[in-house]
């Protein structure tokens, strides 16, 4: 504005003086105020300017006049000083906080379906099993009519004895005397006292029991090598079962000879069978 301008021309001549520095800070305080003009304020015309310029020398009135908006509204076309530049703090180089390598989470197991439980089984009352009766002895057998049945095996009913010896004992002593040396092949012996073996039932029995026949081995002192051998039946298998435990129950007498071979001897079996009183 040409206020200013016009204001410092006229007043070259002022004096420094006590109260000239406070003049020249209001003057400039009130050409920044006149630059930047305050709302609901109007031009001055210039006879208002005198006016103006004795306020001016009076410091206490400058004082009293100077006044700061509230809150200046810019006007268009008017010319605002720039703000000073703010001193910024410089930055620290941004750091990337490190990356935590998370686990990842396993696979949660698939969750199995519940098996419902099963139903309880029925009960069925059941009989009570009777235990098993324990096997029949060989003497439990001999006094049970049922086992005595006709075999057809008894050679005695079918042969004559000297026949029957003859064949059944050469033989018997042949087969024993396969793979063994002259010194160890049994020879043939004598005949025995015969075994006797009890019929313990009054039933009788059709055909009758016959005679028959246990081949033993024995050793020049009596002992038995080997178990009896049965070489003619009786006619029923019950009988001849237990003439041959009856065989294998008997101690025998050293065997008299020339030679140190095994004994090949025989036994007669005759059952105790008494036809006359026996029961139909």
């Amino acid at each position: 504005m040409i206020v200013p301008l016009k204001f410092r021309a006229g007043k070259r001549s002022l004096r420094w003086s006590g109260g000239g520095l406070l003049v020249l800070i209001s003057i400039g305080m009130h050409g920044l105020l006149l630059g930047m003009p305050l709302p609901e304020s109007t031009p001055e015309t210039p006879s208002e300017l005198p006016n103006r310029l004795t306020e001016l020398n009076d410091p206490t009135a400058v004082v009293g006049v100077v006044r700061l908006p509230a809150t200046p509204k810019p006007v268009a076309g008017a010319i605002r000083p720039a703000p000073p530049p703010v001193a910024r703090a410089p930055q620290a180089p941004s750091q990337k906080p490190p990356q935590t390598q998370t686990a990842t989470p396993a696979p949660a197991a698939p969750i199995a379906p519940e098996t419902p439980a099963p139903p309880p089984p029925e009960t069925v009352d059941l009989e009570p099993v009777p235990p098993e009766p324990p096997p029949a002895t060989l003497d439990d057998r001999l006094r049970d009519p049922a086992q005595y049945e006709f075999n057809g095996q008894a050679k005695s009913l079918l042969n004559d004895e000297v026949s029957l010896y003859t064949n059944n004992l050469s033989t018997w002593l042949e087969q024993e005397s396969q793979g063994l040396s002259e010194d160890d092949a049994p020879i043939l012996g004598t005949k025995l006292a015969p075994l006797q073996v009890a019929y313990p039932i009054a039933t009788c029995l059709v055909p009758p029991p016959s005679e028959g026949l246990v081949g033993v081995i024995l050793s020049p002192s009596g002992q038995l090598l080997k178990d009896p051998v049965l070489l003619d039946s009786t006619g029923y298998t019950v009988l001849d079962e237990k003439a041959l435990e009856t065989a294998l129950q008997r101690s025998f007498a050293p065997q008299d000879g020339p030679l140190p071979n095994p004994r090949a001897s025989w036994l007669p079996v005759q059952v105790q069978y008494d036809a006359a009183n026996c029961t139909p």
